[in-house]
């Protein structure tokens, strides 16, 4: 409080000396100044002597001096007086309580209370009634009596002219007048005074004539009387005015002028000399700051806040606002209430503050006004106060403990990228900028931020400059070349044709094909082209193009000579259209053409019917449409109104081409004869007509000619009656054209004066008047103070003087003498004061106060805050200088104190700057901690070999240039940047000096030599050839090539048999032969014969029960009359057959194995008996025509029975080639000998297995068993020989059973099935005898197939309800309890472990308790108002409020999911209100709060519909579980993800996408096009609602909320989602990047607005991308205590976790591992409530499993489909 009151005191003393006015009786005012300060110290000679006593009475002046000392005395303590009364006020104010206001008055400047009296001026008193002024004249006096003359009353001294030619004046009660003389121009009133005169004006004015006798003024002679009249200028409320040249009213001076300085209209600033007032410049005509203007004497006084105490009548600021400020006035008032944006309510210091800046801002310019700056509470411990700041501000910054200076930058530490800045007291950050120099920069160095241009970053790989580049094209070599790629061709060898063609995949052109006239063309085709007219046949051979001239056919078509053409084309009307070509001819619209082999064939167009009943066929087209509507021969737009001509009581509108009219309801009239008009429908009153003016029936209106008279219209008769002339709203109001109500000026005593004017008192000379609005205000003159006791009133004179009988004294250096009692400085001296004395002069030092300044200046006498002394220079305030002592600092001075800080430094333009003195520049280079000079060059401190030149900041780095050499093959040393001869490099071989090698290029036949870095090769020699003709041969050496053998010559390399019987096989080599024994492939089979004139042995047969087949034959198994048996190689394999069908419908008797086809006919072709054929593409399918013992021959098919290849290794097995059946061994296949006998041995093919016998391998098939599941299903797994299914499909009951699973038969409960593969296994339960004690029954439970003996009815407690004994419930899909004598079994199922593949991912089918594997699934997500993140990762903003489809299987429909959006009452805006899910003929809606239809019917949770459904609800989520492994997320509120598996990909469509693996064509509408805007992509999904009312729906557009919102609501809604890229996402970022979630949250709060929705806009947006998070493997734990908090019963043990277990542990699965039921459960983890750890679920409360009721697991069967108690 001390602040602010010193602060103010000095201002509050000057305004109370100023005003302490004492109101006399008589009006006068007279001023009593008190003394001042420099008064009170020279009081010693401030008294002058007595007149009377003598001089050199020093005893007589010492007791006038202690009388003068005690008079003094008496006054400063008056002043402590005043001052404490002054204190006790300001107090008061601070105090202030807003009462109901009194009855006040307003006048004379001041509030007057109630029963006040006061004169305004001398002859009219005012008393205060009521808050109202009533002001009367004053009776009784002469002078103020006034006149009255014909009925009309005169004021005191007003002059007034009864008629053209009279004066008259009223004066004390009498009334004089005088004849004006008749003037020789025209008069007013001819007869009346001037019979002479012609009828006129004064001037030679005729009656009716206008003239401007100013620029600015209008005269007007009427009926004799000459009227003028000012320009009507609108009342102004500013303060300085002026009037533009050329226009006659004054308008305000834009701007304002605040302590020296000029500010624009609106501008806001702080105030220089107290940087704790911020300031604003009003537009110039000041709005009023309370009520209108009114009356003077009559405005109430102005309240604050009620009342706000009684500062309004305290006489220190008030009474002088009027008489020294009047301009405050305008700002004065202040509205009732005290409380508008301008006006707060005034409580603690604030309303002296408010006051006197106002004041203050007015007596500166009157039009800016100052409200104290409100400080926002600092983030440091100790703020400090700053020079030219209000609000102390933090010193420095701290964080991680590290500390900077206001003002400093650093980068922050592990993000070179980041550039960080403490500004008072907060660190701010941002993103350095780096400049793109080239287009693929390598990466940054570590610790650097931005990338160089030495080298290269390209599809996620670094090379290095002058590096080859993979760049995809074959046919192009690519390097990096300073952070570029530049490519070039490759270099093609010439090719011996003249048009090479091109071939796919291949760079070079080749001769293969040809390439002609910019057309490819394959070798041997041949083409037609057409020249000059002239038809060409050309072929293609070789790459070479042959052509001869053809006739062309004839064609209706005219071929125009423009180069090659082809053919067939069609020519009309001078146009040619190519072969195939549609269309339109000009200015045909109904006609349709089309090219066929050169004909133009044209046709009418058939126009499909209208849909609208009037529609238009607009000019040019030729079917009509219903885009507007032809009516009458009239064309009407669509949604136009319109009147029917033909029936013109008919109103028609036009709607989608269609025309709908109704009957004109006519208004009711008003007279008694309305008249109808041809054309018309209603009957209407006729019009008046007046001075050629047309006005309507019921119309008021001035007269035409005649402003004072109002007229209106009735009957089509107009009645004139002289306008009403209403109540001036002031007292003294101008007179106007018709009535005296003009208050933009004042007509007082008898004279006219412009609004503002001041002026004399026409009777009383010591008054001032002014003009306000049409009213008087006239205050007394104000007389100075003056200096002597005792001052005269002279006669003639409105102020007192003081008698002149002191002497003066004389000035040092001459001049006017100086008046008694006068103060005056001494012109060479004016650090002191002089006071002249009765003729002696005393002087003082002028005392010095104390500066509260540090570094004041020296003033002309006293130190002074207005500029600074610093170091021994001076500045000005508000100068800053760099600091003489500190380098890199700026100080600032502001009023007296200075402040140093570093200097503030720019970000560089350059990515390496130099550290200047003080802020970093780009004169140099910084380059990995060293400094180098512009243009420097220097080695890469990483690269050795690499040279870095610097150039103004920017470093770049290139391979160091090596000197020429003369060698060819230069080595460049290890640790070397430049290749040396000491050593030779050649073809990627390292040679030291005079080292031989073979040559790299030709190794056998070149040896090469190392010479001074020079390689030198030479040919190898020869051996000498020995024989006679020899040839060249490798390494073009002659050899030998032909042999004699046998009489007969062999070239070199040739084999031949050697002599007969020797079983020799010989070659020929360099001219020898070579003869070895032809080696015999090893046999396995036991029974080997080598027959004559052959050199190996061969198979003979194979055994097979004692008897001998030959080898390659085939026989029925003796054993199974249907399987086969053959003999390959000495193995037997037999199998059974493998049925194939060939006809539509066979027959099979009882002896057959596969069914038959009557009659040897397929495909129309007859087959003999004994001929087989293949039926089929499949060589391994054959059927044979045979012979029946009765009847017609026969078609029996089967599969080709393959041999085992016994003992053949897999990595030998060759599959079979094109129309075989079998696969090969390319090895010999084991033998069976005698130690194998009776072993057995696992052949390639699984599905046999083979056994040593009779020396012989006795191969036999297994038996496959049937499946359940389709064909497309079955697969075989690696090394099985039966194919297998995933789960089975239960046909009876229409449902898939996962493998592993059993289950009962609904039909008989006594079986149970078992799923194995995809076979079904059942077995029958055999039940045992039962005995039963006395008075038990024997009952058989529903579901069970052996009878139990029951007790007596005893009923079971179950979450808290009793269940009768027997009854049945479902607990969840893997348990079923019933209720057994009192005690709760329960049967709970476990599931066998499953293991899925990498692309696959476990999925619940609904009614089943194991889960299987499906495709892994990609899920979309719907949040917020609303967001989309498609299957894709596309995040698309949508904001339609009707029906649209969400996701839908548009290949198989398998199902579909709809959202419904609503806009919460905000338009433009949407969030998610519902889904629907359509599955097959099922229909599910998912409702607000959690509410779950089927078919339309409220079901409760869970709910099972086997075998397509599933929903239950988990934590607060609503999970659906469907039949293809579509899984449904819902929030109850507005979030929806929805999963499906990865089988469904390219199959999708809706809002969530394609699901095609890219994100790029996500928009895609139901025709299957890429649509522009997502506006358009979502509104193309647009379906309709649903059954029940229709609700307004409105179409999504591209809107922007934060705009429409403003910056604020963005900038707020930013900092809010801040907490996005917080470092409680933190560890998320790295997998799901948060920009597009943190511009779905600044979307959402813009769109939501303030308030509580806000909270819940931010928590959606938080929570969905919580989601996406916890999907990518990462739980952030986000929430805080006031943050999106999630309560939770703490009283039944629950507690919040992010991401609990999505299958909590409970009484009935606390028996299974924690890993194998984490292992089977397919829900998502959601926020919620869990138990926490070591206790288990149990009817919604957390127990110790110590507490879980006794529940007997009978086992592991399988749940029933039961209700839940009590369904």
């Amino acid at each position: 409080m001390a602040g602010p009151r010193a602060a103010l005191l000095p201002l509050v003393l000057q305004l109370t000396i100023l005003a302490q006015v004492s109101v006399t009786g008589g009006g006068g005012v007279i001023l009593r100044e008190p003394p001042q300060l420099a008064d009170i110290h020279d009081s010693g000679q401030q008294e002058p002597a007595h007149p009377l006593a003598p001089a050199g009475a020093p005893q007589e002046q010492g007791r006038l001096l202690e009388e003068r000392l005690g008079r003094l005395e008496a006054q400063m303590i008056a002043l402590r007086e005043q001052n404490k009364e002054l204190e006790a006020r300001v107090r008061q104010l601070e105090s202030c309580e807003c009462r109901p206001p009194s009855a006040q008055c307003w006048g004379l400047g001041r509030a007057w209370p109630e029963g006040a009296r006061w004169e305004p001026e001398p002859c009219t008193a005012c008393v205060c009634r009521e808050g109202a002024a009533l002001c009367e004249p004053k009776p009784g006096l002469p002078r103020c009596r006034g006149c009255s003359h014909n009925g009309q009353a005169y004021r005191n001294g007003e002059t007034f002219f009864p008629d053209a030619c009279t004066t008259c004046h009223c004066l004390e009660g009498a009334i004089t007048c005088t004849q004006k003389p008749c003037p020789r121009e025209p008069c007013p009133e001819p007869g009346a005074c001037c019979p002479d005169c012609e009828p006129g004006c004064p001037g030679g004015h005729r009656a009716g004539e206008t003239w401007h006798p100013e620029p600015c003024v209008i005269c007007t002679c009427q009926a004799g009387t000459m009227r003028c009249q000012g320009p009507s200028c609108s009342e102004l409320n500013c303060l300085e005015s002026y009037t533009p040249p050329g226009e006659c009213c004054p308008v305000c001076r834009p701007g304002c002028e605040y302590e020296g300085h000029s500010y624009e209209d609106g501008a806001s600033f702080l105030s220089n000399s107290n940087p704790c007032l911020q300031c604003s410049c009003l537009v110039s005509a000041l709005p009023p700051l309370g009520p209108g203007p009114a009356p003077p004497y009559s405005t109430p006084a102005p309240t604050l806040g009620h009342t706000c105490c009684s500062f309004i009548p305290s006489r220190t600021f008030q009474d002088l606002l009027p008489v020294r400020f009047p301009s405050i006035l305008a700002l004065w008032p202040v509205p009732q209430g005290c409380q508008t944006p301008a006006h707060p309510v005034l409580s603690g210091s604030q309303p002296r503050a408010w006051l006197l800046l106002i004041a203050l801002g007015a007596l500166q310019s009157g039009l800016v006004r100052c409200m104290p700056v409100r400080c926002p509470p600092s983030s440091c411990p100790e703020p400090v106060p700053r020079p030219g700041h209000c609000c102390p501000t933090c010193q420095g910054c701290t964080e991680g403990g590290s500390h900077w200076e206001h003002g400093q930058e650093w980068t922050a530490p592990g993000d070179p990228c980041r550039i960080c800045q403490c500004l008072e007291g907060h660190i701010q950050c941002r993103q350095r900028e780096c400049a793109s120099l080239c287009p693929y920069p390598a990466r940054p160095l570590p610790g650097t931020c931005c990338p160089l241009c030495d080298g290269c970053f390209l599809n996620g790989r670094e090379y290095r400059r002058g590096e080859l580049v993979g760049s995809g094209d074959p046919c192009s070599h690519c390097r990096c070349a300073n952070g570029s790629v530049q490519c070039e061709p490759l270099p093609c060898p010439p090719v011996p044709c003249r048009h090479p063609g091109r071939i796919p995949g291949q760079c070079c052109p080749v001769c293969d094909g040809c390439e002609y006239q910019g057309h490819q063309y394959q070798s041997e085709e041949t083409f037609r082209l057409q020249e000059s007219g002239r038809c060409i046949r050309c072929s293609c051979q070789a790459g070479e193009v042959s052509c001869e001239e053809q006739e062309c056919p004839v064609a209706p078509c005219a071929m125009p000579a423009s180069g090659p053409q082809l053919c067939p084309a069609c020519v009309l009307d001078g146009e040619e259209f190519a072969e195939g070509v549609q269309w339109e001819p000009d200015g045909q619209p109904c006609t349709a053409c089309s090219c066929h082999d050169g004909v133009p064939m044209c046709g009418a167009v058939l126009c499909s019917p209208a849909l609208c009943q009037h529609p238009t066929q607009p000019p040019g087209s030729c079917c009509p449409s219903c885009e507007s509507c032809t009516y009458h021969g009239q064309v009407y737009a669509n949604g136009q109104n319109f009147t029917d001509a033909d029936s013109p009581c008919h109103t028609c509108h036009c709607e989608e081409g269609t025309v709908r009219c109704s009957l004109v309801d006519c208004p009711p009239t008003t007279c008694a004869r309305p008249q109808s008009r041809p054309g018309q429908c209603c009957p209407r009153c006729p019009d008046c007509i007046l001075e050629e003016q047309v006005f309507v029936d019921g119309e008021s209106f001035s007269h035409p000619r005649d402003p004072c008279q109002e007229c209106q219209c009735r009957e089509g008769h107009a009645r004139c009656q002289p306008r009403v002339c209403p109540p001036a709203p002031c007292a003294h109001p101008l007179p106007g054209s018709c009535c005296q109500s003009n208050c933009n000026g004042c007509a007082f005593g008898g004279k006219e004066y412009p609004n503002g004017a001041d002026f004399p008192h026409p009777s009383d000379p010591c008054r001032q008047c002014r003009c306000l609005g049409g009213s008087m205000q006239c205050l007394t003159r104000r007389c100075p103070p003056l200096p002597c006791p005792e001052p005269v009133l002279l006669p003639e004179e409105c102020c007192p003087q003081c008698p002149a009988i002191s002497s003066g004294c004389p000035r040092p250096g001459g001049g006017v003498p100086a008046r008694h009692l006068e103060h005056f400085s001494l012109p060479e001296d004016p650090c002191h004061r002089c006071l002249c004395l009765d003729g002696s002069v005393s002087c003082q030092r002028l005392p010095c106060p104390p500066v509260p300044c540090a570094h004041p200046r020296q003033g002309p006498c006293c130190p002074s805050c207005d500029g600074c002394l610093y170091q021994g220079k001076e500045f000005a305030s508000g100068e800053r200088f760099p600091s003489p002592s500190a380098s890199c600092h700026v100080c600032l001075c502001w009023e007296g104190s200075v402040r140093c800080e570093p200097r503030a430094c720019a970000p560089a333009q350059c990515p390496f700057p130099d550290r200047g003195d003080c802020c970093p520049v780009c004169e140099g280079c910084e380059y990995l901690g060293e400094t180098y000079l512009s243009s420097q060059e220097f080695p890469d401190p990483r690269e050795p070999c690499n040279l870095c030149t610097c150039l103004g900041g920017f470093v770049t780095c290139g391979r160091q240039p090596c000197e020429p050499l003369g060698c060819s093959h230069p080595l460049t040393p290890a640790g070397h940047c430049c290749p040396t001869c000491q050593g030779c490099l050649y073809h990627g071989v390292t040679a030291a000096p005079g080292e031989t090698l073979p040559d790299p290029l030709d190794p056998g036949c070149s040896l090469c030599t190392c010479q001074e870095g020079s390689v030198q090769c030479q040919k190898k020699p020869c051996p000498p050839a020995l024989c006679p003709h020899p040839s060249p041969g490798p390494c073009f050496c002659p050899v030998c090539h032909s042999c004699f053998s046998q009489g007969q010559e062999h070239q070199d390399g040739e084999e031949f048999g050697g002599p007969p019987g020797s079983c020799e096989w010989c070659r020929c080599q360099a001219g020898r032969v070579s003869c070895a024994r032809l080696p015999c492939p090893p046999l396995s089979c036991p029974l080997q014969v080598t027959e004559p004139g052959s050199c190996c042995p061969r198979c003979r047969g194979c055994l097979a029960g004692g008897e001998e087949h030959p080898e390659g034959s085939s026989w029925v198994d003796p054993q199974s009359p249907c399987s086969s048996c053959m003999c390959h190689d000495g193995v037997v394999t037999c199998a059974r057959l493998q049925c194939v069908s060939s006809c539509a419908r066979p027959h099979q008797g009882l002896n057959d194995c596969c069914p038959r086809c009557s009659d040897c006919e397929h495909e129309g072709r007859k087959y003999e008996p004994g001929e087989s054929f293949q039926p089929g593409t499949d060589p391994c399918e054959v059927c044979i025509c045979e012979l029946q013992p009765e009847g017609p021959p026969s078609i029996q098919c089967h599969r080709r029975q393959c041999p085992s290849l016994v003992g053949c290794p897999t990595s030998q097995l060759l599959p079979p080639g094109p129309q075989h059946c079998c696969p090969t061994c390319a090895q010999a296949l084991s033998n069976c000998t005698e130690g194998l006998l009776g072993s057995e041995l696992a052949p390639p093919d699984p599905c046999y297995t083979c056994q040593c016998q009779d020396l012989t391998w006795l191969c036999v098939h297994r038996a496959c068993p049937e499946l359940s599941c389709p064909l497309s299903e079955r697969h075989t797994p690696p090394g099985s020989c039966c194919p297998m299914c995933r789960e089975c499909v239960v046909e009876a009951e229409g449902r898939r059973v996962a493998d592993g699973e059993s289950w009962q038969d609904p039909s008989n409960p006594c079986i149970t099935c078992t799923c194995h593969g995809g076979h079904v296994e059942c077995d029958l339960e055999e039940c045992p005898a039962l005995s039963c004690p006395q008075g038990w029954a024997k009952v058989t439970e529903a579901g069970r197939c052996c009878e139990r003996c029951q007790a007596p009815a005893q009923s079971c407690a179950h979450q808290g309800r009793a269940v009768a004994s027997g009854e049945r419930w479902a607990v969840d899909v893997c348990t079923t309890c019933s209720c057994v004598a009192g005690t709760v079994r329960c049967q709970s199922q476990r599931c066998p472990p499953l293991s899925c593949g990498p692309d696959e991912a476990p999925a619940l089918s609904p009614g089943s308790c194991c889960p299987r594997c499906l495709p892994r699934p990609a899920s979309c997500m719907a949040f917020g108002d609303p967001h989309y993140r498609t299957f894709d990762g596309r995040l698309l903003h949508f904001q339609g409020s009707c029906s649209y489809v969400l996701a839908k299987d548009c290949r198989g429909g398998d199902f579909s999911v709809h959202v419904t959006n609503t806009n919460r009452g905000r338009r433009g805006v949407a969030w998610t209100q519902e889904v629907a899910v359509q599955l097959g003929d099922v229909a599910v809606g998912l409702l607000q709060g959690g509410a779950v239809t089927v078919d339309g019917r409220p079901v409760a949770l869970p709910f099972l519909q086997e075998p397509l459904l599933y929903v239950e609800l988990q934590r607060r989520t609503v999970i659906l579980h469907a039949q293809p492994g579509l899984q449904v997320l819902w929030d109850g509120q507005s979030q929806v993800e929805v999963s499906v598996p990865g089988s469904y990909r390219g199959q999708m469509c809706g809002l969530c996408g394609n699901f095609n693996g890219f994100a790029q064509d996500d928009l895609q509408g139901p025709e299957g096009l890429l649509l522009p805007t997502e506006a358009a992509f979502g509104n193309s999904w647009q379906v309709p609602e649903g059954p029940g009312p229709s609700r307004p729906c409105f179409k999504g557009r591209e809107v922007d909320p934060c705009k429409a919102s403003g910056y604020r609501a963005r900038r707020e809604a930013n900092a809010r989602c801040g907490v996005l890229k917080s470092s409680p996402f933190s560890r998320c970022h790295a997998v799901v990047p948060p920009e597009p979630f943190f511009a779905a949250c600044v979307y959402d709060l813009c769109a939501c607005g303030p308030g509580s929705s806000a909270d819940a806009c931010l928590c959606d947006a938080l929570e969905a991308y919580a989601s996406h998070c916890r999907q990518a493997g990462v739980t952030p734990a986000w929430r805080g205590p006031t943050l999106c908090v999630v309560g939770c019963p703490l009283d039944r043990g629950f507690v919040f976790d992010e991401c609990g277990p999505p299958c909590p542990r409970t009484c009935f699965n606390q028996h299974v591992p924690l890993g194998e039921l984490a292992a089977h459960c397919v829900r998502p983890c959601v926020p919620g409530c869990q138990c926490p750890a070591g206790l288990v679920e149990h009817e919604a409360h957390c127990i110790s499993p110590e507490a879980c009721p006794p529940v007997q697991l009978t086992g592991d069967q399988p749940p029933r489909s039961l209700p839940s108690p009590g369904q």
